[in-house]
């Protein structure tokens, strides 16, 4: 009987290199990222908070105003729907608000509480040392070649490459 094939090569014997070496890389990317993802929600967990509402306090911090619950989906690549129910969440659980947008009586808005500042600012310090052991097999260097390069991939993604 022969060994299986790991799933990471399955089917790319027929591929010219060049490609199976991309398909190769998009599933080691789904894979570490699933890997990554399930990590951050053991850690997270016992706070009640999943890596995707995290993720979305993350996205509404990082932008210069309260984000509309539109602007919000399409930066994380959700539908709306999908960002809805995690925004009344997060708004049960205490970390945002949602209002009506003055401008736009249809557009919700997103605004942060105190308790989500004082929730982070209680977990960034081990939250980041959790993130730097995960990622400890590579050096420095790689670390900022890998940055560099996924930031890269993204980038074209985002400005609809192919």
């Amino acid at each position: 009987m022969s060994t299986p094939k790991p799933w990471l090569d399955l089917g790319l014997d027929a591929l010219p290199e060049r490609q199976a070496d991309r398909v190769r890389l998009f599933r080691l990317l789904f894979a570490t990222s699933t890997q990554l993802r399930n990590r951050l929600d053991r850690e997270l967990s016992p706070s009640g908070v999943t890596s995707q509402q995290a993720a979305m306090l993350q996205m509404i911090e990082a932008q210069p105003q309260a984000p509309t619950l539109s602007v919000v989906a399409r930066a994380l690549g959700m539908t709306h729907q999908n960002a809805k129910q995690i925004a009344l969440v997060l708004e049960r659980k205490g970390f945002i608000e949602i209002t009506i947008d003055a401008a736009d009586r249809r557009a919700r808005r997103l605004q942060l509480t105190a308790h989500h500042h004082r929730f982070w600012r209680r977990r960034n310090a081990a939250d980041f040392s959790s993130v730097e052991a995960w990622t400890a097999a590579l050096s420095d260097g790689e670390i900022r070649t890998v940055v560099r390069l996924l930031g890269k991939l993204r980038a074209n993604l985002a400005a609809g490459g192919s």
